[in-house]
């Protein structure tokens, strides 16, 4: 358990493309902006010279140094850089240090406590990244007790600045409610658009699914379908799973070629999302195939698909490709790999599964039965994109700030 809640802590803090591209260096001192500005670009050269030449007198330019050597592979070096600047009191060296030991970077093993302990040092000392990152650990409870009025605390100093990370991050946490604090979905959607504003793509989705359903601000369907497009064209293929929503939802008309436009709108998008590595969108267009709806019928489409989506630990899409095989609905009836599908749906709050399951048990022998069982225990989610936290609607994975950077 302590090694599974290591590696989830690791997965919160680690950087993703969208963020780290939006991140410029308005959130160091000035003497270190434009050294961070080319390191953050990938000038790895510029940014090591000009940090070398300022680490004597500066503890945070020595954490920086120490972050590039990192990045080029001088491990030794880099933490060595990292751990004096620390020891030195410099709040971007206690960062980065907890960043080694959450990490598991330079072959230091991972310490779940101490990054917890260095990353309050340097939130404490007012470290923007640090705090959104101390947010993110009581929002998820990882390494401590769940505390959203805590994680909302930190979130909001660091949001205060106006760094479009934060906003985002405590946009997320006023999304989420527990039995002493309630959600606040219009400063939700307050936050994300400001943050979108200022070129976060993951807000900008978020702000554009607020707008399409009227969560927490007017609906505007116009508005929405501008956001969730900026963010398809930034990288963010769970806009386009977005607009396909947005297009199944629209009323049906009395002009038919009008409805036919709106489906094929929708499974477009769909397409897109889904060979892109969104699993929802990979289960919606295998219901699409399955059905018949929009597309020629096709079941071996809808396997493939749903194929995908329960590799990547889907439960709807599990339970499907579960019945499918034990039906032999594309070719000869496997129930061992059905019963298999259809346990981890089950497991994964499927509500179906198990009596689906119940029913398919006369289908087994013992030993077939026990294989399933075993299979299901093995079974290890293979992701075709990193966990960020873009999943549209009803997203659970962990925001991720820019902290690498």
């Amino acid at each position: 358990m302590t090694m599974l809640r290591v590696a989830t802590l690791a997965a919160a803090i680690a950087v993703s493309s969208a963020a780290l591209a939006q991140q410029d260096a308005a959130d160091v001192a000035p003497p270190l902006r434009s050294a961070v500005a080319a390191y953050r670009a990938g000038d790895l050269g510029t940014a090591e010279a000009t940090f070398r030449s300022m680490a004597a007198s500066d503890a945070d330019a020595e954490a920086w140094l120490g972050a590039v050597l990192l990045d080029r592979g001088a491990n030794r070096d880099g933490l060595r850089h990292i751990q004096r600047a620390a020891d030195a009191g410099s709040a971007e060296g206690a960062h980065r240090l907890a960043l080694v030991y959450a990490q598991g970077l330079a072959g230091t093993p991972r310490d779940e406590a101490r990054a917890l302990q260095l990353f309050q040092k340097a939130a404490a000392a007012g470290h923007t990244r640090a705090q959104i990152n101390l947010g993110i650990l009581y929002m998820r409870g990882l390494g401590v007790p769940r505390d959203l009025v805590n994680a909302r605390a930190w979130l909001e100093k660091a949001a205060a600045s106006g760094d479009p990370q934060a906003l985002y991050t405590l946009g997320r946490a006023m999304d989420e409610g527990t039995e002493q604090i309630a959600p606040d979905p219009v400063r939700a959607a307050d936050l994300y658009r400001r943050a979108a504003e200022k070129g976060h793509v993951l807000a900008g989705l978020r702000y554009g699914l607020a707008l399409s359903e009227g969560v927490g601000i007017k609906r505007d369907v116009a508005a929405a379908q501008k956001w969730l497009v900026q963010a398809r064209d930034n990288g963010v293929p769970e806009a386009a799973l977005a607009l396909g929503d947005m297009a199944a939802r629209t009323p049906a008309s009395r002009d038919k070629a009008m409805n036919e436009r709106t489906v094929q709108s929708a499974l477009s998008w769909y397409q897109v999302a889904a060979q892109a590595g969104v699993p929802s969108a990979q289960f919606k267009l295998a219901n699409a195939y399955f059905s018949g709806v929009g597309v020629a019928r096709d079941p071996m489409q809808a396997m493939q698909w749903y194929n995908r989506a329960a590799q990547q630990g889907l439960p709807q899409a599990q339970h499907a490709l579960g019945i499918m095989l034990m039906g032999g609905v594309t070719g000869a009836p496997d129930p061992v790999e059905g019963y298999k599908w259809l346990l981890l749906a089950e497991k994964g709050g499927n509500p179906d599964s198990r009596a689906v399951r119940d029913k398919s048990a006369g289908q087994l022998s013992d030993k077939d039965r026990r294989q399933a069982e075993t299979l299901a225990q093995r079974f290890a989610p293979t992701l075709e994109r990193p966990i960020d936290d873009a999943s549209a609607h009803a997203a659970t994975a962990v925001p991720k700030p820019a902290t690498g950077r």
